[in-house]
């Protein structure tokens, strides 16, 4: 008997193992060091990680080049740059599951060739070389098969997309009738009316003004359905003050970002790079004899000044040529010299004069990011024993007893104004939770947390009559003298009809001949501009401004130029631009339709592990 128990026991035991590893079979799923290789699907083409990540970090170092400095996730997400990059692969993906339904691919000689014209892979001579090319791909974590089969995607992509944008034309009258509309001009001539110009001053409101607009206005000073929400939140700034930081810890974090603090002295460069020695010199002999400019060698090797800035650098990142370089004056540009790209001629256009900014004066700055960094740590290592917390039961009131965080309440609704509401991840929560929702840990964008609970919807329902009581005032008064502009402009309107001229009638008066619709008016509303291209031949009319009103009357118009040569270029490039428009038209349908057909999968489980590697 007791063998037979010790079997059941033993087997027991090796059930609960089996389970146990099936179900860790699946745990870190969704873990950038476990299985997950992909993120999702368009048809049979799959979207792998590596792919997802290398697009997510070009889109953010192009996106660090805009702003000037480095991005973080959390920033590259409010801008949606995330959404960018994954955008982008799905076309990609999408162009090249319609290359393989249609047998569209390239071949050998074709890659080779593509891999022989990439710069990146060339060394000093111009010629492929292969230690650059294996080391190029090393750098960026790519293995040549691997680059090279993505080469052959992209070259298959680009025959595609070629093939469905060229040859769209749009037909010769759509350019011919657009230029006629946008060369059209037109003489007007208009009246500003404003306060002043009325013929008595407007009398404040009673208490029955304000209350009849106010209940007549009743919608624009309710308050939309809300929602009653209790929550328990911790943030950094909230620990800020129990934190200490080490001098040492200061020391460190000081020489970690020296760069920042101890900048050398920099020059603006540009860098025109040449093939061999004797097309330097020839080029630098051109340049030396006026006969040609440094702008003009630019374009001659098919390149634009933004092609060549090197931006800011210092004469240690310059090589051999940074003595040299850092010996010009602003405008002047180097004899040839030897660089990583080969022969070049440097232009300096500016000198940056370097700059300290010492350990003590960095402080305050330093201990900001050494504690706000050690405050996310903090509530990091409080997250586990919360959710613990809030899995065995606890409300926000004990969460509040129990930890550091600390017990509101708000009642939300989208464009309330509250420190709380400024967190894009509690608008988030907030707009979709409901009451049969369990409280659990969110994580903010400044390394917070909370966690909420909603109490009661509450339906839409007027403000209090007192507490919108200046607003009410204002509303009140701009409605009354947009009425009264608007009184005595039909009657200065119905006095021009009459036979009174516009500038008799008071007011700022404009008068502007050959005008186009284009055009410009410092201090007035386009909307008049685009009115009197509407009017009919002496017609008038009214627009109304934000505390004035225009009486706009239309005095002549005057068929554009067509035909001359300038209307001809004109004309051609309103016909490109058609063009291009169209075909990017139809690409658009085309990519639409191909998705429809294909199937577009994202997995966001997956697509949140690779989210959560960047934190």
């Amino acid at each position: 008997m007791a063998r037979k128990s010790s079997s059941l026991s033993k087997t027991f035991v090796w059930i609960l193992l089996a389970l146990l590893i099936v179900g860790l079979a699946g745990f870190g799923a969704t873990n950038l060091g476990g299985r997950v290789n992909k993120i999702g699907n368009v048809g049979d083409e799959e979207i792998l990680v590596t792919q997802y990540l290398r697009a997510l970090q070009n889109e953010m170092r192009s996106a660090s080049v805009q702003f000037g400095s480095p991005i973080t996730f959390q920033q590259a997400q409010m801008f949606g740059i995330q959404q960018q990059a994954l955008s982008r692969l799905v076309s990609e993906k999408t162009l090249d599951s319609e290359a393989q339904r249609m047998g569209i691919s390239v071949g050998d000689e074709t890659v080779r060739d593509q891999l022989l014209g990439i710069m990146a892979f060339q060394g000093i001579d111009g010629v492929f070389d292969r230690s650059a090319y294996s080391f190029s791909l090393e750098n960026a974590g790519l293995k040549e098969p691997e680059f090279e089969a993505e080469l052959r995607d992209e070259t298959a992509r680009s025959l595609l997309q070629k093939a469905i944008v060229t040859g769209n034309i749009m037909p010769g009258v759509y350019a011919e009738k657009t230029l006629e509309y946008l060369s059209e001009e037109r003489s007007i001539a208009f009246v500003t009316l404003i306060e002043s110009d009325l013929p008595a001053p407007l009398s404040g409101p009673t208490n029955v003004d304000l209350k009849t607009f106010y209940d007549a206005n009743i919608a624009d000073f309710s308050l939309p359905e809300s929602k009653a929400i209790t929550l328990a939140k911790l943030t950094p700034d909230m620990i800020l003050g129990e934190i200490e930081v080490d001098d040492d810890d200061l020391s460190a974090l000081y020489e970690k970002n020296i760069g920042t603090y101890k900048k050398p002295e920099r020059r603006l460069v540009e860098r025109l790079s040449f093939l061999d020695m004797a097309s330097a010199v020839d080029a630098k002999q051109r340049l030396v004899s006026n006969e040609t400019d440094f702008e003009t060698l630019v374009r001659e090797r098919g390149l634009e000044l933004a092609d060549i800035d090197m931006g800011d650098v210092s004469q240690e990142a310059l090589n051999a040529a940074g003595e040299a370089v850092f010996a010009l004056n602003p405008g002047d540009i180097s004899a040839p010299l030897k660089s990583d790209l080969g022969p070049a001629l440097f232009r300096v256009n500016g000198i940056l004069a370097a700059q300290e900014t010492t350990l003590e004066e960095a402080s305050e700055e330093l201990k900001s990011q050494l504690a706000a960094d050690k405050a996310r740590r903090m509530i990091d290592a409080e997250i586990a024993r919360i959710e613990d917390l809030l899995a065995a039961g606890a409300t926000l009131e004990d969460l509040s007893q129990e930890t550091d965080m600390s017990l509101e309440s708000i009642v939300y609704y989208n464009g309330v104004e509250a420190d709380i509401a400024a967190y894009s991840a509690f608008r988030q929560a907030a707009n979709s939770i409901s009451e049969s929702d369990f409280p659990e840990v969110i994580r903010l964008s400044d390394g917070g947390i909370l966690a909420m609970r909603l109490d009661e919807i509450i339906a839409e329902r007027p403000q209090d009559f007192e507490t919108v009581r200046i607003g009410l005032e204002q509303a009140w008064k701009d409605d009354a003298l947009s009425q009264a502009l608007a009184l005595a402009a039909d009657e200065k309107i119905a006095a021009v009809k009459s036979g009174e001229t516009l500038e008799a009638q008071g007011g700022i008066f404009q008068a502007h001949s050959d005008f186009r619709r284009d055009g410009f008016l410092p201090d007035t509303p386009p909307l008049v501009v685009s009115r009197a291209f509407e009017l009919t031949l002496e017609d008038i009319d009214k627009i109304e401004g934000a505390s004035e009103i225009y009486i706009v009357q239309l005095k002549g118009i005057k068929p554009g130029d067509t035909g001359t040569e300038i209307a001809a270029n004109v004309k051609t490039r309103i016909s490109e631009q058609l063009n291009q428009s169209l075909s990017n038209d139809i690409f658009q349908i085309y990519m639409s339709q191909v998705q429809q057909r294909a199937t577009v999968a994202i997995n966001e489980q997956s697509l949140n592990a690779v989210h959560n590697s960047f934190q």
